[in-house]
This record gives structure tokens, C-alpha cells and sequence, in this order.
């Protein structure tokens, strides 16, 4: 069985010495944990704990106090929300776009309207409060003008990641997620999935801040602009600038 560490706010560390917290948006996990595993080769006296969550959950625990270094998010509207509160040690920077996909583990997917069938009875959606693939999944709907034929078989996770768990462990017939997801080692043969007509839905531009300067903190935010780090992104579907 595959397990996928995908609900709530999860946490992984990284060797010992100085900390850097890192907070990410959930479609990022597997892609950050990679980037963190090449930038510790390069810096193993700085230990890195990430923590994973929706982008809108992280951003308002950095609002209220929580003592991140580094702010990974889904879009650009959270660490700008950031940045206007005075909370980030300077302004956020688009790292990547992500990309949407339609996935199945139960069912063979050749078409988005798929999903207005019968046999298709519940589609998992990230919040779209929170998640700014849910926000971005809504707009591809009503782009399709199937939403209100679907809306009643929507299952909301919390983030894009308990979206995914959602269709992983069967518990809907498909949902929608990030590329970066179904493209990760452990899932990319798993079930069908088709990626979303980009027209449909506006750029998921994703944007990180840097919340604490200090310079183990600044050499992490940096490298995730690196092209060793671009690299990894590409890899996981990802546009980078």
C-alpha cells in the first residue's frame, strides 16, 4: 500500500547543526524534500525542518507568530498577504507555476467531462479557500460549464495534498490535483490522469518569501532559485521562470 504523508501539517527533518524551518504548500512535498536533499549536500551544517500544509493554513500561522524561516507557497496572493503585514524579511518571488491534472486510481480518464458520469459519484477538490489548486479547480469547472452538474459529488480536502490521499486510498472515483503529485517516484504509475487545458484556469504562479534573514535562512531561500533547484522542478511538471 502506498503511504502518503498527506493530511493536516506534517513535519520532516533533515540531519543536524543550525535549523532552518521551511513551511510549504502541500503540491510542493515532493519536490522540496528533493531540493532540500541536494542543497544538504551542499550545506550539511545546516538542518532543515519542513513543515507541509495548505498555502492559506501557513500563511496565517506565520501571521499569527509561528516561527517559520521560509514561506513556500501555492500562489502569490499569501506571501504578498505576508509581505503587507510586515511579516517577511523581503518581497516574495515567483519560483515556479504549477499545473492541474485530473486523476484516477478507480477509472481510465480520457476527457475531463468524465467526471459528469454516472459512474463517477465523488471528485475530490482541494478547499479552494485555502488551497490555490481548489481556487483554481473551481474556475476549470465553471470554464467547462460542468460545475453544476458536479458540485454535489465535491469532497473537499483541506489542502491539495488530503485531495490526493482522498483518490489514492479510493475513497472518491477522481479528483483533481498537481502535476507535481502524480509525477512524485512512488505514484507515477499509479491509476490514469490528464492534464487540464492551462486556458482553463488562470497561472498558478507560485511565490516563496524569505520570513527570517538570517543567512542559513537566505542560503536555503537562494537555492531555491538555483538551477539545480530548477532542475528538480522541472522534473516534477512544474513551469519555472
Amino acid at each position: 500500500m502506498i503511504k502518503l504523508f498527506l493530511v493536516g501539517l506534517l513535519v520532516f527533518s533533515f540531519s543536524f547543526g543550525k535549523t532552518v524551518i521551511v513551511s510549504a504548500a502541500a503540491n510542493t512535498q515532493f519536490a522540496i524534500k528533493d531540493i532540500i536533499k541536494k542543497f544538504k549536500q551542499k550545506n550539511p551544517q545546516i538542518n532543515i525542518k519542513l513543515i507541509i500544509s495548505s498555502s492559506g493554513k501557513l500563511a496565517n500561522q506565520i501571521a499569527n507568530g509561528a516561527p517559520y524561516d521560509v514561506f513556500i507557497s501555492a500562489d502569490t496572493k499569501y506571501p504578498q498577504f505576508l509581505y503587507n503585514l510586515h511579516k517577511t524579511a523581503g518581497k516574495p518571488k515567483i519560483y515556479a507555476y504549477g499545473i492541474l491534472v485530473l486523476w484516477s486510481i478507480k477509472k481510465d480518464l480520457h476527457s475531463i467531462y468524465d467526471i459528469t458520469k454516472p459512474d463517477i459519484r465523488k471528485i475530490a477538490v482541494a478547499n479552494p479557500k485555502l488551497a490555490p489548486y481548489g481556487r483554481e479547480t473551481i474556475k476549470v469547472l465553471k470554464y467547462y460549464n460542468i460545475y453544476p452538474k458536479v458540485r454535489y459529488k465535491i469532497v473537499f480536502g483541506e489542502s491539495v495534498a488530503q485531495a490526493s490521499q482522498y483518490i489514492i486510498k479510493g475513497l472518491v472515483d477522481a479528483g483533481f490535483t498537481a502535476k507535481s503529485i502524480v509525477l512524485a517516484p512512488s505514484l507515477k504509475d499509479k491509476g490514469s490522469w490528464i492534464e487540464i487545458d492551462q486556458k482553463a484556469y488562470d497561472p498558478i504562479a507560485q511565490a516563496a518569501v524569505l520570513i527570517n534573514n538570517d543567512k542559513e535562512a537566505k542560503a536555503f531561500f537562494d537555492f531555491l532559485f538555483s538551477q539545480e533547484a530548477k532542475k528538480i522542478l522541472k522534473r516534477y511538471g512544474y513551469k519555472v521562470p
